[in-house]
């Protein structure tokens, strides 16, 4: 032991990175590419290794361009999981690289960004006491690189601009393991604490993440493959997704690490991208309900400009009280109503109003009249100023009314049996004037979803409000345009995900949701209470009775 430690001191003693690089420059390479050599070998010794790193730092000065190979060298060696001290020396050095040289700040952001991807997996270990310990070296992994990233943010101004788009590129593909996404997600989420100033841009890339994945995740793909694996064997369990965090990475004081992602889920789902899809939903809502809530108390302030910095965020997230809730929704009506935001941005508005105010359990009635007098008057002073010079009927010009007009249909139908039961009721729903909506020369009904169309008839038709079968016959005898399918393809994205079946399948419309038995995180944050119908279990309408019956 003696002797290893007075070998390791005369190698310290007698390694100078100095004369190295200097005899390089005169044309000796010999020492030069040993050096280079020994640095990217997998098998060097920490303590040798921690030599070389402590000489890097000491003439960091002297490493410019043209020791760009050697730098790159230093950026591939496998530090965040060796002994501590070889980890402090690294971090050490690495910061004194980039505050002596941006011009290797990206290197080295990226060299970091990339120990966010585990490169072994937990399910590939063969017993649970490996796959439990190769669990907690990862997360002492992230903690390593949590630590220098929030350093090197901190002496460099430069470094938010040169991560975001660092971040973007290596997020894992699809394809890959559910526990690598799960990883890198919680990653991102963490750089928010200690760079708040990407938060918006961090959440919106994990947003359009899961987008994407859910579009790869259609509904009957998903019941398909959970049938046969209950036929196959419902006894197994997989627990290669859950993601355990370390006691030890909980407490750290230097970065704050956080558990978002806590074992809730005892059994992934079978279709791979759904059970992806669910994991990094779990760490978003998780993330959201903890930057939202201190000690059970919500942080006012703090979640208004979180709503109005993640514009597409579930309703179910966490409940909302009521100033932030009408705080949001005229947060949403500015933008709807706003004719110089794009056509598509004022669509997605009035879509989520929709579907807040009418699943929303914790919105007041009062709130859900308010919005329909604001959206009905819209309509009315749209159709004083455009319907008596239409000639023939124009998404693309008025894709913003017809937005409107199955949005105020949307929540009608919801809401109905509250307002009916209100004590001026009948009266307030006679003031709205659907009559004269539903009969203008734009032909609102043409360019609703079936479903909310049949739905809205019929209620509207039972209180002799309006009277839309004479007008939808009509519509139906007529070829409609290829761009409504279009256009309703993307209305169901954000108002039930309804998809439109062709006209022999039109009564079998059904809305596209997974089944609450399909979902085992629907509970995720407790608390949370939504409608939870949609506006099919409004379609048997056999008398008045039948109808307040189906919205209880």
């Amino acid at each position: 032991m003696n002797g290893n430690m007075s070998a390791v001191k005369k190698k310290e003693k007698d390694f100078d990175l100095s004369q190295i690089l200097e005899n390089y420059k005169r044309g000796s390479r010999k020492e030069y590419d040993i050096f280079v050599s020994k640095l990217v070998n997998p098998f060097t010794e920490a303590a040798e290794l921690r030599i070389y790193l402590s000489g890097a730092r000491d003439c960091v000065v002297l490493l410019d361009k043209d020791f760009e190979d050697l730098v790159g060298s230093l950026l591939k060696v496998d530090w965040p999981s060796r002994e501590s001290s070889l980890i402090q020396e690294y971090q050490s050095f690495l910061l004194n690289l980039v505050s002596a040289h941006t011009y290797y700040l990206r290197a080295g952001l990226r060299m970091l960004v990339k120990h966010f991807l585990p490169k072994t997996l937990p399910s590939e270990m063969e017993t649970d006491l490996e796959n439990q310990s190769l669990r907690q070296k990862h997360e002492q992994t992230f903690i390593n690189i949590h630590m220098v990233l929030k350093a090197i943010s901190k002496i460099v101004p430069m470094t938010p601009a040169l991560l975001m788009p660092l971040l973007n590129d290596l997020f894992p593909y699809m394809t890959k393991d559910a526990y690598i996404q799960a990883c890198y997600v919680k990653n991102l989420l963490q750089i928010t604490h200690y760079i708040p100033t990407l938060r918006q841009k961090i959440m919106e890339l994990i947003v359009d993440r899961m987008l994407k994945l859910d579009v790869r995740s259609p509904r009957t793909d998903i019941e398909e493959s959970e049938a046969d694996e209950e036929d196959m064997d419902e006894d197994i369990v997989f627990d290669m997704e859950d993601i355990d965090i370390s006691q030890e990475g909980l407490t750290s004081p230097d970065i704050g690490y956080h558990s978002y992602f806590e074992e809730i889920r005892t059994k992934p789902m079978s279709h791979k991208d759904a059970e992806k899809l669910d994991v990094m939903m779990d760490l978003f809502l998780k993330y959201t309900h903890n930057n939202c809530y201190v000690n059970d108390g919500m942080r006012l302030c703090i979640t208004k400009q979180y709503f109005q910095n993640a514009f597409i965020i579930d309703d179910k997230s966490f409940c909302l009280l009521q100033a932030i809730c009408e705080g949001f929704l005229d947060f949403l009506w500015k933008k709807v109503k706003d004719p110089n935001t794009q056509t598509i941005f004022r669509q997605i508005a009035v879509s989520y109003m929709s579907s807040l105010i009418s699943r929303g359990m914790f919105v007041p009635l009062s709130t859900v009249t308010a919005c329909l007098d604001l959206m009905c008057e819209w309509l009315h002073k749209y159709l004083d100023q455009t319907s008596s010079d239409t000639v023939h009927i124009d998404i693309t010009h008025h894709g913003s009314f017809y937005a409107v007009c199955q949005s105020v249909f949307y929540v009608f139908v919801f809401r109905n049996k509250e307002i009916f039961e209100m004590k001026k009721g009948y009266k307030w729903s006679e003031s709205l004037n659907f009559q004269r909506i539903v009969t203008s020369r734009l032909n609102p009904l043409k360019f609703c979803l079936p479903v909310i169309a049949k739905t809205f008839a019929s209620v509207t038709r039972m209180h002799q409000l309006a009277f839309c079968d004479t007008i939808m016959e009509r519509n139906n005898r007529c070829i409609l345009p290829v761009v409504r399918k279009i256009y309703i393809a993307f209305v169901s994205e954000f108002q039930g995900n309804i998809e439109e079946e062709d006209k022999a399948d039109t009564e079998d419309d059904e809305d596209d949701f997974l089944n609450d038995e399909m979902t085992e995180s629907a509970d995720i944050v407790p608390g949370v209470r939504s409608l939870g119908k949609t506006p099919t279990d409004f379609l048997n309408y056999g008398n008045l009775q039948d109808l307040n019956n189906s919205m209880t």
